[in-house]
């Protein structure tokens, strides 16, 4: 059996869909990961599709007036294909949290013997991201 992740559905206040909020929502993971909104099954104010990377893998961003609250802990897990990629991504959010200071960011680490290279970065959603590139070496994902 085959299977993969396909979605993550998260909710946050109503205003974080709408005017400006919604803009540099969909900006800072456009420039991050080059993520992009799927507008047909978007409602503005409502709900995001935010194609990551593409139509079958996404995170869903719906209002709510009690949304989702998190500990600190939960994430979700970005692999990167390489660790080229990893410091190209943390590069672009980089310059994304220098132009939103509301963005959190942490330095590039390494783990379990030096075979994990990681990093977490967390933008006006519940759940922070940890972007993860597990080096030849590595047998099992760490979260």
């Amino acid at each position: 059996m085959s299977t993969r992740f396909s979605h993550v559905a998260v909710t946050v206040p109503a205003e974080q869909l709408q005017g400006a909020l919604r803009s540099e929502l969909l900006e800072f993971y456009g420039k991050v990961f080059d993520w992009h909104e799927n507008p047909r099954l978007s409602i503005p104010g409502q709900r995001i599709f935010l194609r990551a990377p593409s139509n079958t893998q996404y995170i869903t961003i719906r209002a709510s007036e009690a949304p989702m609250q998190t500990s600190g802990y939960e994430h979700l897990g970005i692999i990167a294909d390489s660790e080229a990629e990893l410091r190209a991504i943390h590069e672009r959010a980089a310059a994304m949290t220098a132009r939103f200071p509301d963005a959190e960011l942490q330095p590039i680490a390494t783990g379990y013997g030096g075979a994990l290279v990681t990093f977490r970065l967390r933008f006006r959603l519940p759940l922070t991201l940890e972007i993860q590139h597990l080096r030849a070496e590595a047998s099992t994902p760490a979260s």
